[in-house]
């Protein structure tokens, strides 16, 4: 039995009262979420790491995939456009990225990581992952594979209903403009 395991924690209700299985499963998701950043933020503050939980998305995905608009960003980290717009420009003034126009539009930028970003980043993620193994040590070895599997899936399903709801929207928006339009009787 872990370290961790064996501690007693607080008493949070993560159950809901509904007798539906899965009912609160979208609350546990957005509690783990709400808990991870809570959790990155402190190990960054402790270990004197200057920057956030948003800082390190930012810095992740840039590095995973350069050029990204901040508005994607801002997707990606799950916080407004306007919050990411601060974030970036706070990351390009202490030289962690730069910016570049956008190869398709005007209006937006292109971001990319510098070498002093990535190494901001590299010094950031060995506290995350440290966090993150803390956190899984709390599942068997096989249980941590069945719950990354479980969650593509979830992924999976809820983006053939994305996919599905768009195509039936175009479908009915296309069998809308192929219908004849009736003239109205002038009166």
């Amino acid at each position: 039995m872990s370290a961790v395991s064996q501690r007693p924690l607080k008493s949070r209700s993560l159950r809901m009262e509904s007798g539906r299985p899965g009912a609160a499963i979208a609350y546990l998701l957005k509690s783990l979420h709400h808990s991870l950043r809570q959790a990155v933020d402190e190990a960054f503050r402790v270990r004197r790491i200057d920057m956030s939980f948003a800082h390190f998305v930012a810095l992740h995905t840039l590095e995973s995939e350069p050029g990204v608009a901040g508005a994607e960003l801002a997707r990606r980290g799950f916080i407004t456009a306007q919050t990411m717009n601060t974030i970036l420009r706070r990351l390009e003034k202490d030289g962690d990225i730069e910016r570049r126009p956008h190869p398709t539009s005007l209006r937006a930028d292109s971001w990319f990581i510098t070498k002093a970003g990535q190494l901001r980043l590299e010094r950031a993620r060995v506290v995350g992952e440290a966090l993150w193994s803390r956190m899984l040590s709390t599942l068997k070895a096989g249980e941590v594979v069945q719950l990354q599997s479980l969650l593509e899936r979830c992924i999976i399903g809820l983006d053939v209903q994305v996919e599905d709801m768009r195509s039936a929207k175009t479908a009915k928006s296309t069998a809308l403009a192929k219908r004849p339009r009736v003239k109205q009787a002038s009166r």
